[in-house]
């Protein structure tokens, strides 16, 4: 297995290159305040993205929006090469064109030059150059420009989810409607007329998340957002997330963050204000 990872001087671009050997799934809680990239440069994998499992194969890029719950999944193909790149909103103030969660391949005449921008990424940044971060930023955006381009005519040209896959997509949907409610595991699967077990082997096999965990992060990742974008007190918050009383949320929230709730409002409000804030 080959490993690199990379960060810039002021932390606004992480570069994160693999290339395994043997199968590998995600088995940590994922999503990121900032963006992601992801190419597959050989192989095939699962991602798993907000309430929806997309297959990716070699020479498609993934784009995830900031804060999306999100994981890799092994579909039996035993190698994989693959770069993924997390960036700060800042990169993209300006951007004539938006990205949107999903998979992409690039035009055919295009798709020579996304791969080998995608090289020349990790190649610069293994080289102590002047300039190094100015021009890891300026690939970087050439990269996404040619992306989010392809986005705005692409249309999948995956198989349609399987009957399975479609069942706990429509799940993980609802657990996002529905978080603030109790979401036991016997009842949602009562909902959806299956049983708990069945409801408990496919929707981890399918997301690469067990249900409880994937509530507890649908819940927490809502509680972030509000720690952000208003003024409620903790004890409101916790209730409206469904988390429960407010030692439970402080505890939650801590284990999946390694910080304390106000911890996380002041940083993220200390962020926002400074001059160089990033979006």
């Amino acid at each position: 297995m080959a490993d690199y990872q990379f960060d810039t001087a002021d932390g606004s671009i992480h570069i994160d290159y693999t290339k395994r050997i043997g199968f590998y799934s995600m088995d940590e809680d994922h999503s990121h305040e900032g963006y992601e990239l992801y190419y597959l440069f050989s192989g095939e994998r699962d991602y798993f993205i907000r309430n929806r499992t997309y297959r990716v194969k070699a020479g498609e890029f993934v784009f995830i929006e900031r804060g999306e719950l999100h994981r890799t999944l092994d579909v039996g193909v035993p190698e994989h090469e693959r770069i993924v790149i997390n960036f700060a909103g800042a990169l993209l103030d300006g951007f004539p064109l938006c990205g949107r969660n999903g998979v992409v391949a690039l035009p055919a005449q295009h798709r020579w030059k996304g791969e080998s921008l995608a090289r020349e990424l990790i190649a610069e940044s293994k080289e102590d150059a002047p300039g190094r971060d100015a021009m890891l930023e300026a690939m970087l955006k050439q990269l996404l420009l040619l992306v989010f381009r392809a986005m705005v005519d692409w249309a999948e040209e995956a198989a349609p989810p399987s009957p399975v896959h479609r069942l706990m997509s429509e799940i993980a949907g609802y657990v996002g409607e529905h978080y603030a409610e109790p979401l036991l595991l016997k009842d949602v699967a009562e909902r959806f007329y299956v049983s708990p077990f069945y409801l408990s082997r496919k929707f981890k096999q399918c997301t690469g998340f067990g249900f409880a965990e994937y509530v507890q992060l649908v819940r927490v990742r809502e509680a972030q957002r509000l720690l952000r974008e208003t003024d409620l007190k903790m004890i409101d918050i916790a209730e409206r997330t469904g988390i429960g009383p407010v030692a439970s949320f402080h505890k939650l929230f801590k284990r999946l963050n390694d910080c304390s709730p106000l911890q996380y409002r002041k940083r993220q409000r200390a962020a926002a204000s400074a001059p160089d804030a990033r979006r």
